[in-house]
Parts: structure tokens; C-alpha cells; sequence
């Protein structure tokens, strides 16, 4: 998914509630061509601050999912998160048949689906990369939009995969705790998990990531956009009868207009392969941006089985990282896919 790709759909949609950034202005309207898409309109005076107030909220919302730890399953890091727990509340699932997706979520008692065979196709411009799906449906209240990088299968396997990014915007600007967005990513052919047991050796995988990040100041100045990067790492299965970890890095990190984020990158600390789920694994991330501070949480599981004793090939996840101090708050929050690198 390239970055201007990203830019179009959560600049001028799941971001349209911080169009004014830093300032108050008029009721800002999502443009979008050929999308139905809501007019958010400027909050009331009681929110005290206006459209920064509104910024603020979603700023907290993201470093929110960052700090989350993703759910198994299929992988899902969200600003929704489970009582009392910084576990993420949301399941999505990714369900490909006869050419299409469908992407579906459950959190308790609500859910909602949308389909490439039955939601608006965002324009040919936003989803440029004939990889990437991009979907936007009416719901009560507001729009859900879902961006994502996609593999489909080659003939006779099942080894498809989904790594992507949601998010609710709600027709009512003063409406704050029903936005919402999250990263998930899903495959086909999830990895035997009785085959990682005997795996030895390490592995290394390369890919892409992509996301959205959000900020803002103890002033009201506030920022938000997408970012697209890329995605390396190194999954050491241990000797024969252990799991092993996997960890790596995040880098070339670009927001919209081309601007390279300065620095070595957002950290995937090493974390423990699982017992389920394709080895299903999460652990913490980090990053130095600025001087400040980023820290949030990651995860990811296993796809693509070979040959009796091959290694996985491929691994997709969620990441995010945030940082929180004297009234300001930054956060990142994306998906990724990658593949097994041969040994050279």
C-alpha cells in the first residue's frame, strides 16, 4: 500500500474530524470523490476547546490502541480494549471465498461486516496499488472505512493474506467515544502449530508496513496522517523442542507528503513464540522520535506451510507505539505482512 494511498482515505475520511488542526475554524466536511461520506460538524462550545478537544480525544484513542496488547485469533490491535485490562476487546476475521474479502468484527455483543462484494470501493485513486482493498459502508450513526494490503492466492492453495487498518467515524463530531480504529491482519493458511515444535534454526522475513499516526500538543496543535514503511524480521526457532522468539524493526518510515520520520526506527522487541495459533506471539515495542519516548505493544502468528519441516512463509501482525506527557500525546498504530527471506 503505498503512502499516498493511505493518505487519501484517513486524510480526507477517518481523519476528517481533525481537519482545523491547531486552530478552530468551521465545521470541517469530508471530501471524498464518489464515497458517500459524513459532514463532521464542529463540536459544541461545552467541549471547551473545540476541534482541538476533538484532536485530543482521538490522540488518546490511538496511543490507547498502541498500548494494547493484539488478541489471537486472527490478529487485532484496537482502541477498544476489555474492562479493566489493556487487552484489545476486538476479534476481526478476514474471509476470503471466490475472490472475496469479507472482514468482520465482534467485540461482546456487537459486530459488523463488510465485503468487497457488497460495499462501496473506495475511488481508483486512494486504492492505486492493485493489492490493496479499500471499502467504506454506512452504519448507524457514521461510516466505517477499512484499508488493506492483500495477497490473493496462487491456483490450488489457500495461502491468501490481509493486513489492514479500520476505523469508524461517526457523523456527529461531538460523538467522541464512537470513533474508533484499529489494525488487524488475517492469512489462509495459518502455520501448523505442531510443526513449530521441531523447527530449528533462524529465519528472516521482509515486508511492508503501513498505518496512521496522530498527535497533538499541550497547545491544541495537533497532526495526523498515514505512514508507510518497511517491515524486517528475524524469527529464531530454537533448538528442537523450543518455540523460540521473534523480533526485528520497523524502518524507512514515511508520513504523507514524502517526509521521512528521522531516528533508527520503531522496535519489535523479541517475544515469545506461542502454543496456539500459528505461534501467535506479542511483546513490546519501542522507539526514540524527538527526544521523547515511544513505547506500545506488537504482535503477529505464522503463515504459509511448505514442504514437511520447512519454516513459515510468512508472518503478519499489528504494532503500535505511543508516548503520553505534560498534556501532550503521539501515537502510531498499523498492520503489516512479510515473507520468508532464502538464506544467502
Amino acid at each position: 500500500m503505498n503512502v499516498r494511498s493511505l493518505g487519501c482515505v484517513f486524510a480526507a475520511a477517518a481523519l476528517a474530524a481533525l481537519s482545523g488542526c491547531g486552530g478552530g475554524g468551521g465545521a470541517p466536511t469530508v471530501s471524498m470523490p464518489t464515497v458517500p461520506t459524513p459532514t463532521v460538524p464542529t463540536p459544541s462550545p461545552t467541549l471547551g476547546q473545540g476541534l482541538s478537544e476533538n484532536a485530543r480525544s482521538h490522540a488518546e484513542l490511538a496511543a490507547t490502541a498502541a498500548e494494547s496488547e493484539p488478541r489471537a485469533g486472527s490478529v487485532t490491535q484496537s482502541s477498544n480494549t476489555e474492562s479493566g485490562s489493556n487487552t484489545t476487546a476486538d476479534q476481526v476475521e478476514v474471509v476470503f471465498t471466490a475472490g472475496t474479502y469479507t472482514i468482520s468484527n465482534t467485540r461482546g455483543a456487537t459486530t459488523w461486516s463488510i465485503s468487497t462484494a457488497n460495499a462501496t470501493a473506495l475511488p481508483d485513486d486512494i486504492t492505486a496499488d492493485a493489492n490493496a482493498i479499500g471499502l467504506v459502508a454506512p452504519e448507524d450513526g457514521g461510516h466505517r472505512f477499512v484499508v488493506a494490503q492483500t495477497r490473493s492466492p496462487t491456483e490450488g492453495n489457500t495461502d491468501w493474506l490481509t493486513a489492514g487498518i479500520w476505523a469508524f467515524v461517526p457523523t456527529d463530531g461531538n460523538a467522541l467515544t464512537s470513533y474508533e480504529f484499529g489494525a488487524f491482519a488475517d492469512g489462509g493458511d495459518v502455520f501448523d502449530q505442531d510443526d513449530l515444535q521441531a523447527l530449528t534454526d533462524e529465519a528472516s522475513y521482509d515486508g511492508r508496513a503501513f498505518g496512521v499516526y496522530y498527535s497533538i500538543s499541550p497547545d491544541g496543535t495537533s497532526d495526523a496522517g498515514p505512514f508507510g514503511g518497511t517491515i524486517s524480521l528475524t524469527a529464531d526457532f530454537g533448538n528442537t523442542g523450543q518455540l523460540g522468539t521473534v523480533s526485528g524493526r520497523v524502518t524507512e518510515i514515511i508520513v504523507e507528503g514524502g517526509e521521512r520520520i528521522p531516528g533508527a526506527g520503531l522496535l519489535l522487541n523479541p517475544a515469545s513464540i506461542g502454543s496456539a495459533n500459528g505461534g501467535f506471539f506479542t511483546g513490546t515495542t519501542s522507539m526514540t522520535l524527538n527526544e521523547r519516548t515511544y513505547e506500545g505493544r506488537w504482535g503477529g502468528q505464522f503463515f504459509g506451510n511448505g514442504a514437511a519441516g520447512a519454516q513459515p512463509g510468512s508472518v503478519a501482525g499489528t504494532f503500535g507505539a505511543s508516548a503520553r506527557e505534560d498534556g501532550s500525546a503521539a501515537a502510531l498504530v498499523g498492520a503489516f505482512a512479510a515473507d520468508r527471506q532464502e538464506a544467502q
